[in-house]
């Protein structure tokens, strides 16, 4: 099995879904807060020693992190992949029907010379996502720390195939506030 990266990635970084888009001036004036962090960028590398086409981005678990780990990645290959376009698909909601269709349009994209990187569900609450990972190349198992249960990976990686993945994405913990219960009211006697 081959080796696994983690990231930690602790913001958000902007990106169209289209990485060969020519980048707008206020772009062009790169600012070191724009630059990708060294960390992205060699995943980027280590994802690019993988010679893929099609790879899928699957959260551990429900609501993981998965969209923003692609767009950051992307963001950070941007600049080594300036001669490819790379196509990020937003797979979220899938249905059961609609997953096999997406898998031969992203097929034709393929054949047509483009890379496409999937993002999905969680497997978990979201089996219908689940065509979509195993025929990407590869698949980059989406962790955010401090809420993803170590089980909750682990039997994401047991749907796909241990094999398929190529490594992992470790974001920080959320920052969103949960709506807090209620307070229960007791009644006074």
């Amino acid at each position: 099995m081959g080796t696994r990266h983690a990231l930690r990635y602790t913001g958000r970084l902007p990106m169209a879904a289209d990485s060969s888009a020519p980048p707008s001036p206020a772009d062009a004036a790169t600012t070191e807060s724009s630059v990708p962090s060294p960390e992205l960028q060699r995943l980027w590398f280590a994802l690019e020693r993988r010679a893929w086409s099609y790879l899928t981005i699957v959260p551990a678990q429900p609501d993981g992190p998965a969209l923003e780990a692609a767009t950051a990645i992307l963001e950070a290959g941007a600049p080594y992949a300036y001669s490819q376009k790379i196509h990020l698909q937003d797979a979220t909601g899938i249905s059961p029907a609609d997953a096999p269709r997406l898998v031969v349009q992203l097929r034709e994209r393929i054949a047509a010379g483009e890379r496409v990187v999937v993002v999905t569900d969680s497997l978990l609450t979201h089996p219908a996502s689940l065509p979509l990972a195993l025929a990407a190349d590869g698949v980059l198992l989406c962790v955010a720390l401090g809420e993803t249960q170590f089980g909750a990976a682990r039997k994401t990686m047991e749907y796909v195939g241990a094999e398929r993945f190529v490594g992992s994405v470790i974001f920080p913990k959320s920052k969103k506030k949960k709506p807090k219960a209620a307070p229960d009211k007791k009644k006074k006697p």
